[in-house]
């Protein structure tokens, strides 16, 4: 993705605590699978040009969906890395049909990478309510 040199950083939290980052950053009262909080764009960007931002991901969330779908739970939470990583980079499912698709197949390539294949998480791409 062209950031060899930046870092981010990555909090597994269970969903009481997600569900108070998400209240507190967005409004919504309710647990979710993943947050992201970039540093690349805003008012303190300039601060660690090199710090991509942070990911926050729900173990609880993430097993639920595990078990729900049947996919491996190291598997989803690859998802929801992979996930939470391009909205760091700017990447957005929530900006139209296009957005979406770009999103879908740039994951499903970085999925590749660490050897999922698409089709093994068809189910998420298909949730209408994604929004982190």
């Amino acid at each position: 993705m062209g950031y060899t040199e930046s870092e981010l950083s990555v909090l597994i939290v269970d969903d009481g605590e997600m569900a108070m980052l998400n209240r507190q950053y967005r409004q919504i009262g309710r647990t979710t699978d993943v947050l992201s909080f970039p540093m690349l764009e805003g008012e303190f960007s300039d601060i660690a040009p090199d710090m991509l931002g942070d990911v926050v991901i729900s173990a609880e969330t993430a097993k639920a969906m595990s078990d729900e779908t049947g996919a491996a739970l190291e598997s989803v939470v690859d998802l929801l890395l992979v996930h939470g990583v391009l909205h760091l980079l700017g990447f957005d499912h929530e900006a139209g049909p296009a957005g979406a698709r770009e999103m879908k197949l740039k994951t499903e390539e970085l999925l590749a990478m660490l050897g999922h294949s698409g089709e093994e998480f068809e189910w998420f791409f298909d949730t209408d309510d994604r929004s982190e």
